[in-house]
């Protein structure tokens, strides 16, 4: 059996399948967040990973793949129309879900403040469709030392992007938001302080170059 991080090769995106020997893999998908999980399903059930999906939307007319979820997929997969049977209750699907189970949640906020609050927060990994309104410190410009590459020093304007200004100097990263959603801008800090401004929860050694910025006045990046 494939492992889960073999499915996910080397994508650099967070809002993929993680590696691990978790029991099970639940998706929850509202809408159009069927999008992002539908491949994922179908890799997880192509690799012998037991999973199931839980598709909510107001009805099928408006809910992509549901017939054809339906037709491919059997008991795997869980339709709910909300005009007709209301939201689903995610509290009483976690009380009964086997422990260590991997949660993926692509949907609407509402769908994703209600999974946050029903699964533990290591075992749920979620995509929003729009980023969370914060208000943050003034932007200030700052150094992005390369020190992988060519050990140049990029100069990061504070009406400019850490993402933006490190393609000017000929080092382009991967972007596939720009909206600190989805991690594709993924780089790693190796000394001073990010200021992350992401809705993903980059890790203290890591930041999304779309939208975080420095705290200190250089950053010495693995780049």
């Amino acid at each position: 059996m494939r492992t889960a991080r073999q499915i996910a090769g080397e994508h650099r995106d967070e809002f993929v399948l993680e590696a691990g020997d978790a029991p099970r893999y639940l998706f929850l998908a509202g809408g159009i967040g069927i999008t992002p999980l539908l491949p994922m399903l179908r890799s997880a059930v192509a690799a012998g990973l037991p999973a199931t999906l839980l598709y909510v939307g107001p009805s099928l007319d408006g809910m992509p793949s549901a017939e054809e979820l339906r037709r491919s997929s059997g008991d795997r997969v869980r339709i709910v129309e909300t005009e007709r049977r209301g939201r689903p209750d995610l509290d009483a699907l976690a009380a009964v879900l086997e422990a260590g189970t991997l949660v993926y949640c692509c949907g609407p906020a509402a769908m994703l403040e209600a999974a946050e609050a029903a699964f533990p927060a290591g075992r749920l990994h979620a995509e929003r469709f729009q980023p969370v309104a914060r208000t943050f410190g003034p932007d200030t410009p700052f150094e992005a030392v390369c020190a992988a590459r060519s050990g140049s020093t990029v100069t990061v304007p504070a009406d400019e992007s850490l993402l933006d200004a490190l393609a000017q100097a000929g080092h382009a990263l991967p972007s596939g938001c720009r909206e600190g959603v989805r991690g594709s801008c993924e780089v790693t800090v190796l000394s001073g302080e990010p200021d992350h401004r992401d809705d993903i929860g980059a890790p203290e050694a890591r930041m999304y170059a779309c939208v975080s910025r420095a705290r200190s006045p250089r950053l010495i990046l693995d780049l």
